[in-house]
């Protein structure tokens, strides 16, 4: 089984359909929410082109307030997303990639793996470390940089390490926290961490030993998931919430691991996790954080969440889901977009909320989903997806 597509080049300017054929049965009215859709990405593109959220550092922060301007503090995780986003978008982009890939670089070569030093000081997460990597191996390949690709093996060979050290691979490698961690999915929780596999299947290509070992065990314990005591999987041991946010996260990486193997299996539970969460939309549309299934169903827990929005709406694109309603949630999420000067757009993390926290990584999940909603026949490969 292949979706694999060329890496995107430059995005399309406004107005421009999406690739793709076109059939000459379809009425030209048909196209109009597709092209509604290509637009809102072009414009979530150019903001996160323009760097928008990047600090003069070359790292890019989590969000920026859209009424003060103020950004957050500088996000490694959010940079190597960035930088699977900004591979192949031309010349502009690749100058905002090099500065953010040349910030982590100095961060690995500084033995500096933290995931949020001015929140958990020196604690090593171990899916930030995966995005970081793939996002270095990622752009260094594309720009035939050896820099860059060390420095994306030395943060997937901290995967290899833990796991290595600690048995399973650990959310948070031992003896790297201040002290106690707050108990949460991020912290406590492993089903996330199957979006690791996306870096470890990249650093194998590039002969880091022990890191297709490590995917290969990563997906063989999704494979244990057995409905219905253990599915959907718990985000956190002993806990009846689940964050949707980690799901997706779960889904990615056995999607991305299909797409790469062709393993029907992995393809077959992302698939079934994808259609779970989207059982859990609102009646308003769109999808929470979290849901808490202490209540013998599923019940919502917060507003709707941009980041999950446009995680689900990608999946469903990706796999095809026959009953869901792809169209209604693109509309919904380019609703949501906050549009800006010079054709830009961003998405903010809750649309609800009083704060207007314009997010970088809502707004990279959102660029791609909405390119894959206004394509006919949506795809991607296991390298692009951020």
């Amino acid at each position: 089984m292949s979706i694999r597509t060329p890496s995107p080049g430059t995005p399309p300017t406004p107005g421009t359909p999406a690739a793709g054929p076109r059939s000459t049965a379809t009425p030209p009215a048909a196209d109009a929410p597709r092209t509604a859709c290509a637009r809102a990405a072009d414009a979530l593109s150019r903001w996160l082109v323009a760097g928008a959220t990047q600090a003069p550092s070359g790292a890019f922060c989590g969000w920026r307030d859209e009424e003060t301007g103020e950004l957050s503090a500088p996000y490694p995780e959010i940079t190597g997303y960035i930088l699977t986003f900004l591979t192949g978008l031309g010349p502009t982009a690749a100058a905002r990639a090099t500065d953010a890939a040349d910030w982590l670089a100095a961060r690995a070569e500084a033995g500096d793996f933290a995931a949020r030093s001015e929140k958990t000081q020196g604690a090593v997460y171990t899916f930030d470390v995966a995005m970081i990597a793939h996002g270095l191996l990622r752009f260094g390949r594309a720009t035939a940089a050896p820099r860059l690709v060390d420095a994306g093996l030395a943060y997937a060979d901290v995967l290899v390490r833990a796991a290595a050290a600690h048995g399973p691979l650990p959310p948070v490698v031992p003896g790297t926290e201040p002290g106690p961690l707050p108990a949460a999915w991020s912290t406590r929780g492993r089903v996330h961490l199957l979006k690791t596999v996306q870096a470890l299947l990249a650093a194998a290509d590039q002969g880091l030993p022990g890191a297709m070992r490590l995917a290969t065990s990563l997906t063989d314990e999704a494979h244990t998931w057995q409905e219905p005591d253990a599915f959907p999987p718990p985000t956190r041991p002993g806990s009846t919430v689940l964050s949707l946010h980690a799901l997706c996260y779960a889904a990615e990486g056995l999607w991305m691991w299909a797409d790469h193997t062709g393993d029907t299996r992995a393809l077959d539970r992302s698939r079934a996790l994808t259609a779970w969460v989207w059982q859990q939309r609102l009646p308003t549309g769109g999808f929470p954080g979290f849901v808490d299934l202490a209540r013998g169903a599923p019940t919502p827990v917060g507003e709707r969440q941009s980041d999950v929005v446009a995680q689900t709406l990608r999946l469903a694109l990706l796999h095809r889901l026959p009953d869901a309603d792809t169209a209604a949630e693109a509309a919904l999420l380019s609703a949501d977009l906050r549009h800006l000067a010079d054709g830009q757009a961003a998405v903010p993390y809750r649309p609800g909320a009083p704060e207007r926290h314009l997010n970088t990584w809502a707004s990279m999940f959102a660029a791609q989903a909405l390119r894959l909603a206004a394509d006919p026949h949506p795809s991607m490969n296991w390298q692009e997806l951020v």
